[in-house]
Protein backbone atom coordinates (compact mmCIF):
# COMPACT_ATOMS: atom_id res chain seq x y z
CA UNK A 1 0.00 0.00 0.00
CA UNK A 2 1.26 3.46 -0.90
CA UNK A 3 1.66 5.38 2.37
CA UNK A 4 3.63 8.49 1.41
CA UNK A 5 1.73 11.55 2.66
CA UNK A 6 3.66 14.07 0.55
CA UNK A 7 1.94 15.93 -2.27
CA UNK A 8 4.82 17.26 -4.38
CA UNK A 9 2.56 19.63 -6.34
CA UNK A 10 1.49 21.24 -3.05
CA UNK A 11 5.12 21.62 -1.93
CA UNK A 12 6.02 23.30 -5.21
CA UNK A 13 3.10 25.72 -4.85
CA UNK A 14 4.05 26.71 -1.30
CA UNK A 15 7.70 27.15 -2.27
CA UNK A 16 6.48 29.69 -4.82
CA UNK A 17 4.42 31.51 -2.17
CA UNK A 18 7.25 31.73 0.37
CA UNK A 19 8.50 35.22 -0.51
CA UNK A 20 5.08 36.72 0.27
CA UNK A 21 4.32 34.67 3.39
CA UNK A 22 4.57 37.47 5.95
CA UNK A 23 2.71 40.04 3.89
CA UNK A 24 -0.52 40.26 5.89
CA UNK A 25 -2.30 41.90 2.96
CA UNK A 26 -0.98 39.51 0.33
CA UNK A 27 -1.85 36.00 -0.79
CA UNK A 28 -1.60 34.65 2.77
CA UNK A 29 -3.95 37.29 4.19
CA UNK A 30 -6.61 34.74 5.10
CA UNK A 31 -4.15 32.70 7.19
CA UNK A 32 -2.99 35.82 8.98
CA UNK A 33 -6.51 37.04 9.69
CA UNK A 34 -7.58 33.57 10.88
CA UNK A 35 -4.64 33.25 13.27
CA UNK A 36 -6.18 35.15 16.21
CA UNK A 37 -9.29 32.96 16.33
CA UNK A 38 -7.25 29.78 16.10
CA UNK A 39 -4.86 30.92 18.83
CA UNK A 40 -7.71 31.89 21.15
CA UNK A 41 -9.12 28.38 20.78
CA UNK A 42 -5.76 26.69 21.31
CA UNK A 43 -4.74 28.83 24.28
CA UNK A 44 -8.02 28.20 26.09
CA UNK A 45 -7.97 24.46 25.35
CA UNK A 46 -4.40 24.07 26.59
CA UNK A 47 -5.03 26.06 29.78
CA UNK A 48 -7.99 23.84 30.60
CA UNK A 49 -6.50 20.52 29.49
CA UNK A 50 -3.17 20.94 31.30
CA UNK A 51 -4.77 22.73 34.31
CA UNK A 52 -2.63 25.83 33.79
CA UNK A 53 -3.44 28.52 36.33
CA UNK A 54 -1.03 31.22 35.20
CA UNK A 55 -2.38 34.30 33.46
CA UNK A 56 1.08 35.51 32.46
CA UNK A 57 2.21 36.18 28.91
CA UNK A 58 4.26 32.96 29.14
CA UNK A 59 1.19 30.88 29.88
CA UNK A 60 2.43 27.90 27.83
CA UNK A 61 5.86 27.76 29.44
CA UNK A 62 7.05 24.18 29.85
CA UNK A 63 4.94 22.72 27.04
CA UNK A 64 6.63 21.10 24.05
CA UNK A 65 4.67 21.83 20.87
CA UNK A 66 5.18 20.32 17.42
CA UNK A 67 3.77 22.51 14.64
CA UNK A 68 3.38 20.20 11.63
CA UNK A 69 3.26 22.00 8.31
CA UNK A 70 4.41 25.16 10.04
CA UNK A 71 4.91 27.09 6.80
CA UNK A 72 6.61 30.41 7.46
CA UNK A 73 5.76 30.34 11.16
CA UNK A 74 2.38 32.09 11.45
CA UNK A 75 1.36 29.73 14.29
CA UNK A 76 4.78 28.78 15.65
CA UNK A 77 5.60 32.36 16.61
CA UNK A 78 2.54 32.94 18.85
CA UNK A 79 3.25 29.63 20.61
CA UNK A 80 6.81 30.75 21.28
CA UNK A 81 5.64 34.14 22.56
CA UNK A 82 3.42 32.30 25.05
CA UNK A 83 6.47 30.49 26.37
CA UNK A 84 6.19 27.08 24.69
CA UNK A 85 9.19 25.19 23.39
CA UNK A 86 8.28 25.02 19.71
CA UNK A 87 9.46 22.77 16.91
CA UNK A 88 8.10 23.59 13.46
CA UNK A 89 8.46 21.17 10.56
CA UNK A 90 7.59 21.64 6.90
CA UNK A 91 8.41 19.96 3.60
CA UNK A 92 8.92 23.31 1.87
CA UNK A 93 12.58 24.24 2.17
CA UNK A 94 11.78 27.80 1.13
CA UNK A 95 9.17 28.22 3.86
CA UNK A 96 11.54 26.86 6.50
CA UNK A 97 14.10 29.41 5.33
CA UNK A 98 11.50 32.19 5.61
CA UNK A 99 10.41 30.95 9.05
CA UNK A 100 13.97 30.91 10.39
CA UNK A 101 14.66 34.36 9.00
CA UNK A 102 11.49 35.86 10.46
CA UNK A 103 11.90 34.26 13.90
CA UNK A 104 15.42 35.69 14.15
CA UNK A 105 14.02 39.10 13.23
CA UNK A 106 11.41 38.72 15.99
CA UNK A 107 14.05 37.47 18.45
CA UNK A 108 12.19 34.18 18.98
CA UNK A 109 13.85 30.85 19.74
CA UNK A 110 12.04 28.31 17.54
CA UNK A 111 13.45 25.08 16.15
CA UNK A 112 12.52 24.90 12.47
CA UNK A 113 13.27 21.69 10.59
CA UNK A 114 12.93 20.81 6.92
CA UNK A 115 11.58 17.30 7.36
CA UNK A 116 8.42 15.22 7.30
CA UNK A 117 6.30 13.76 10.08
CA UNK A 118 7.62 10.24 9.43
CA UNK A 119 11.13 11.37 10.37
CA UNK A 120 9.86 12.69 13.71
CA UNK A 121 8.19 9.34 14.36
CA UNK A 122 11.33 7.40 13.39
CA UNK A 123 13.34 9.53 15.83
CA UNK A 124 10.82 8.59 18.54
CA UNK A 125 10.28 12.21 19.52
CA UNK A 126 7.22 12.95 21.66
CA UNK A 127 5.45 16.24 22.32
CA UNK A 128 2.84 17.50 24.76
CA UNK A 129 0.90 19.08 21.91
CA UNK A 130 0.90 18.33 18.18
CA UNK A 131 -0.83 20.84 15.92
CA UNK A 132 -1.53 20.78 12.20
CA UNK A 133 -3.42 23.89 11.12
CA UNK A 134 -4.88 24.23 7.61
CA UNK A 135 -2.75 21.26 6.58
CA UNK A 136 -4.94 18.17 6.26
CA UNK A 137 -6.40 19.43 2.99
CA UNK A 138 -2.89 19.47 1.48
CA UNK A 139 -1.59 15.96 2.29
CA UNK A 140 -1.93 12.60 0.61
CA UNK A 141 -2.97 9.42 2.45
CA UNK A 142 -4.77 11.26 5.23
CA UNK A 143 -5.37 8.15 7.35
CA UNK A 144 -1.67 7.36 7.43
CA UNK A 145 -0.80 10.98 8.14
CA UNK A 146 -3.18 11.13 11.11
CA UNK A 147 -1.78 7.88 12.47
CA UNK A 148 1.71 9.43 12.36
CA UNK A 149 0.46 12.52 14.21
CA UNK A 150 -0.81 10.27 16.98
CA UNK A 151 2.57 8.61 17.34
CA UNK A 152 4.24 11.98 17.98
CA UNK A 153 2.18 12.94 21.03
CA UNK A 154 2.76 11.86 24.65
CA UNK A 155 0.27 9.40 26.12
CA UNK A 156 -1.52 12.23 27.92
CA UNK A 157 -0.90 14.80 25.21
CA UNK A 158 -3.19 16.61 22.82
CA UNK A 159 -3.59 16.87 19.05
CA UNK A 160 -5.18 20.03 17.63
CA UNK A 161 -6.25 20.26 14.00
CA UNK A 162 -7.98 22.85 11.85
CA UNK A 163 -9.14 22.18 8.32
CA UNK A 164 -11.97 22.64 5.82
CA UNK A 165 -15.26 20.75 5.95
CA UNK A 166 -16.36 18.83 2.87
CA UNK A 167 -19.63 20.57 2.03
CA UNK A 168 -21.21 22.31 -0.92
CA UNK A 169 -20.82 25.58 0.96
CA UNK A 170 -17.07 25.11 1.51
CA UNK A 171 -16.64 24.31 -2.19
CA UNK A 172 -18.47 27.51 -3.11
CA UNK A 173 -16.73 29.81 -0.63
CA UNK A 174 -13.19 28.42 -0.62
CA UNK A 175 -12.66 27.37 -4.21
CA UNK A 176 -15.20 29.17 -6.39
CA UNK A 177 -15.20 32.51 -4.59
CA UNK A 178 -11.98 32.85 -2.54
CA UNK A 179 -9.78 31.36 -5.26
CA UNK A 180 -11.51 31.81 -8.61
CA UNK A 181 -13.46 35.05 -8.19
CA UNK A 182 -11.95 37.27 -5.50
CA UNK A 183 -8.34 35.96 -5.59
CA UNK A 184 -8.19 35.86 -1.79
CA UNK A 185 -6.26 32.61 -2.13
CA UNK A 186 -3.87 31.53 -4.89
CA UNK A 187 -5.81 29.65 -7.56
CA UNK A 188 -5.31 25.90 -7.28
CA UNK A 189 -4.46 25.96 -3.57
CA UNK A 190 -7.28 23.60 -2.64
CA UNK A 191 -8.66 20.32 -3.95
CA UNK A 192 -12.23 19.60 -2.84
CA UNK A 193 -11.54 15.86 -2.86
CA UNK A 194 -9.13 16.37 0.05
CA UNK A 195 -11.62 18.18 2.27
CA UNK A 196 -12.99 16.07 5.14
CA UNK A 197 -16.01 16.22 7.40
CA UNK A 198 -15.47 16.24 11.20
CA UNK A 199 -17.15 12.84 11.53
CA UNK A 200 -14.80 11.40 8.91
CA UNK A 201 -11.78 12.79 10.71
CA UNK A 202 -13.12 11.46 14.00
CA UNK A 203 -13.47 7.99 12.50
CA UNK A 204 -9.87 8.05 11.26
CA UNK A 205 -8.50 8.93 14.69
CA UNK A 206 -10.76 6.44 16.44
CA UNK A 207 -8.84 3.67 14.69
CA UNK A 208 -5.67 4.90 16.44
CA UNK A 209 -7.34 5.16 19.84
CA UNK A 210 -8.20 8.88 19.87
CA UNK A 211 -11.50 10.67 20.37
CA UNK A 212 -12.57 14.09 19.18
CA UNK A 213 -13.16 16.91 21.64
CA UNK A 214 -14.09 20.61 21.56
CA UNK A 215 -15.21 20.88 17.95
CA UNK A 216 -15.74 24.52 16.90
CA UNK A 217 -16.31 26.31 13.65
CA UNK A 218 -14.18 29.22 12.44
CA UNK A 219 -16.40 31.65 10.58
CA UNK A 220 -15.55 34.75 8.58
CA UNK A 221 -17.33 37.99 9.35
CA UNK A 222 -17.13 41.34 7.52
CA UNK A 223 -13.98 43.45 7.87
CA UNK A 224 -11.80 40.36 7.45
CA UNK A 225 -12.51 39.08 10.95
CA UNK A 226 -12.66 35.41 11.95
CA UNK A 227 -14.48 34.20 15.05
CA UNK A 228 -15.12 30.87 16.77
CA UNK A 229 -18.70 29.69 16.26
CA UNK A 230 -20.81 26.54 16.40
CA UNK A 231 -21.06 26.58 12.60
CA UNK A 232 -18.60 24.01 11.23
CA UNK A 233 -19.92 24.00 7.66
CA UNK A 234 -16.79 25.60 6.18
CA UNK A 235 -13.77 25.80 8.50
CA UNK A 236 -13.44 23.95 11.80
CA UNK A 237 -10.93 23.33 14.57
CA UNK A 238 -10.91 20.44 17.04
CA UNK A 239 -8.85 18.52 19.57
CA UNK A 240 -8.09 14.82 19.92
CA UNK A 241 -7.13 12.92 23.08
CA UNK A 242 -6.50 9.25 23.68
CA UNK A 243 -9.72 7.48 24.52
Amino acid sequence: MHTDTTDKKEIKLFNQLSSNWWNENGEMSILHSMSEARMNYIRNILIKYFSIKSNSLKVLKGLKILDVGCGGGISSEPFARMGAKVTGIDLSSELIRVAKQHSRKMNLNIEYLHRNIKTIVDENKKYDVVVALELLEHVNNLSNFCELLGRCVHSKGLIILSTINKTALSHLLVIKLAEDVFNKLPRGTHNFKKFIKPEGLSEIFKRSGFEIKNLKGISWFPLNRWVLTNNTSVNYICSFVRS
